[in-house]
């Protein structure tokens, strides 16, 4: 969804004129740095979902494991990306406003605006057209602080998946090593036999448990028996 609308923007930035017009016009620096990250941070995304269906759809632990990283270095070095902007945009915003002639300028068309508003209800003679225009006018001074509350929701919302995707990045690349199968050297080494501890496994022996029987064992016993009677005899 994000990947979507970041990609969807930076085409608006690009072509659409009623959009980087009056940025651009304004703000050029900002303009050309944020088009630019905004489209990064499309593809950036959208590299972050291919790498997760990867590691989703691979049937080996090592490459699923392997996808994970990668997409959990991906997911910092986004946020990371994102702070340096943040930063970057704040402060040379601030010093724009103080000391840029753009800012003047639209700090004088804010102005005018004032202006414009008690002249366009002047003309009767144009009310059909004057009116509506008033009223976006109206709008535009209304809603317009809401794009600012928009950004900051969205803002605090992308953080916050981008924490749940590094954390559960992390304990699905850590339960895939948990999970991983045994090497050969690892496997449980074969109970011994009877005959390799040194246990006899006579019929008559005292132990509480039986113990499992070697194939032949009984011919072998019989055999011992008959040598122990012969010599008595």
């Amino acid at each position: 969804m994000y990947s979507g609308a970041l990609l969807a923007t930076a085409a608006r930035l690009a072509w659409d004129p009623s959009t980087y017009t009056w940025f651009r016009f304004l703000c050029a620096a900002q303009y050309r740095v944020s088009a630019a990250y905004v489209a990064a941070c499309g593809a950036w995304l959208a590299a972050l979902v291919y790498l997760a269906a990867a590691a989703a759809a691979s049937a080996r632990h090592r490459a699923a494991a392997t996808c994970l990283h990668v997409y959990c270095a991906g997911v910092v070095c986004l946020a990371l990306s994102e702070v340096c902007y943040g930063a970057w945009m704040g402060a040379s915003l601030a010093a724009w406003w103080r000391s840029s002639p753009q800012a003047a300028l639209a700090r004088r068309g804010m102005d005018l605006l004032h202006d414009i508003k008690p002249a366009l209800l002047a003309m009767e003679r144009y009310k059909d057209v004057v009116r509506p225009v008033y009223d976006m006018i109206e709008e535009v001074e209304h809603e317009a602080p809401n794009n600012a509350f928009v950004i900051i929701v969205f803002g605090v919302l992308g953080m916050i998946l981008q924490v749940a995707a590094f954390v559960m990045a992390r304990r699905l690349a850590r339960r895939g090593a948990d999970q991983r199968p045994l090497a050969p050297a690892e496997k449980e080494p074969p109970h011994p036999t009877p005959a390799a501890c040194g246990v006899s496994c006579d019929d008559d022996s005292d132990g509480a448990e039986p113990c499992e029987h070697a194939p032949g064992w009984r011919k072998k016993a019989n055999l011992r028996m008959y040598t122990i009677l012969d010599k008595i005899f």
